[in-house]
């Protein structure tokens, strides 16, 4: 057994160049999967976080009700948030922030063409501690509590063709289906990673939108920061059990409830799509490379065999030399991907700049650069599937090879 090992190993030098082009198949897949996945995992990764740092937060509190509808922003099923329950999100989430929020829809004047808006009444104290949008601003200042201003994205401006200093006019609907206008002056301009925030919200104070929405001391509802994003799961129980305990009827949301989730569904099995081509071409290279040395050594297997081996020993000869091959290719894979993923971790990929497309026209929330994530278990996974295909795919095409009569092997043309 010693012998047919040195054997299949010494082939591998024997045939460097069908050795390299095979192995160099199999690298190549294994690192078109290792790199892809990390592209997709950066992409999901910040999808969460410019959704968290600008939307969503780690959890909201609403009612249930409010949150079947959410999409249809209602005015109905709102609350009031009380002093007690920001004392409970205090005690439950150590360190939490929260901010009230009260969002409704918007038609956006500009004194000649309309748009529709996402209007938000936030209270700009707590805003801040919940969100990101305090270093985002390329002109001006958030708003402030009592005076009839507003902020909005750099693009819905310059869509609208507004700067800060400007007054636009919201016209809304109020509790009672009534419609109202909001006149205010713009005192601040954002841009972010987050395209909705960009083109679709305006933001407002509290006190002025319930006012106008009639809505008295309601919020639609309370969102909340943590230390820690994977907190939310657990800590989003707690909070539903106690403010529950105390009469509220309130439910609690984790930001993995929000529909960024379903990215990484779409990364699951566009992962597994990618895994099996990949298994595709590394079995066909195999398969093509056992053939072709059965082929050229067709008189070498026919001494092998008269010198009394059996098949099952050529078969072992056959199918340890395509493993070879594989562990070959499967290194040298893992080798280039990790200098792939290194550099787009480091540098990133900017889409918009290198193919003048930004992820967020293919329903990514991102903008700008798209950055790698390391993911060692795609390493370890790819590695040992390549390796294992090499072997199996190896399998048919060495019995086929072994089975042959040693005298026609010998006498083969």
């Amino acid at each position: 057994m010693l012998f047919l090992t040195r054997l299949a190993f010494r082939n591998l030098a024997r045939h460097r160049n069908r050795t390299l082009i095979t192995a160099s198949i199999i690298a190549f897949a294994i690192f078109f999967y290792i790199y892809l996945d990390s592209m997709i995992g950066g992409m999901v990764e910040m999808s969460y976080r410019t959704i968290i740092d600008y939307e969503a937060g780690h959890l909201q509190v609403v009612k249930a009700e409010y949150w079947e509808e959410e999409e249809k922003l209602p005015l109905d099923n709102l609350f009031v948030p009380e002093q007690r329950i920001k004392e409970v999100i205090q005690q439950v989430g150590s360190g939490a922030a929260f901010s009230p929020e009260l969002s409704f829809q918007a038609q956006l004047y500009n004194g000649t063409d309309q748009l529709p808006v996402l209007g938000k009444g936030i209270i700009p104290e707590a805003f801040s501690t919940v969100f990101a949008l305090e270093n985002q601003f390329v002109e001006g200042s958030m708003v402030t509590c009592g005076q009839y201003q507003a902020v909005l994205g750099k693009r819905l401006a310059d869509l609208l063709q507004l700067q800060t200093g400007d007054y636009i006019t919201l016209q809304v609907k109020d509790k009672n289906k009534t419609f109202n206008t909001i006149d205010a002056e713009i005192v601040g301009l954002v841009h972010t990673s987050n395209p909705n925030v960009n083109q679709n919200i305006v933001y407002l104070p509290l006190d002025l939108v319930q006012q106008t929405l009639n809505v008295g001391d309601l919020v639609s509802k309370v969102i909340v920061r943590l230390e820690n994003k994977n907190q939310a799961v657990k800590v989003a129980g707690k909070l539903a059990a106690e403010l529950q305990r105390g009469g509220a009827e309130l439910m609690v949301y984790p930001w993995t409830e929000l529909e960024a989730v379903s990215f990484a569904d779409a990364q699951y099995v566009e992962n597994q799509i990618i895994l099996v081509l990949i298994l595709g071409i590394a079995a066909i290279a195999i398969i093509n490379t056992v053939i072709l040395a059965a082929l050229e050594r067709m008189e070498e297997i026919g001494m092998m065999k008269a010198m009394g081996l059996q098949n099952k020993e050529i078969i072992y000869t056959f199918v340890l030399e395509s493993t070879g091959i594989g562990i070959l290719g499967g290194l040298i894979g893992a080798l280039l991907g990790v200098i792939g993923v290194g550099t787009l971790v480091r540098f990133g990929i900017d889409f918009d700049a290198w193919a003048g497309m930004e992820m967020a026209s293919f329903g990514l929330p991102v903008i700008g650069k798209t950055y790698g994530v390391w993911n060692p278990e795609a390493f370890l996974k790819v590695f040992v599937f390549g390796v294992l295909i090499s072997f199996l795919a190896s399998i048919l095409p060495a019995y086929w090879a072994a089975d042959k009569d040693p005298v026609k092997a010998i006498y083969h043309r």
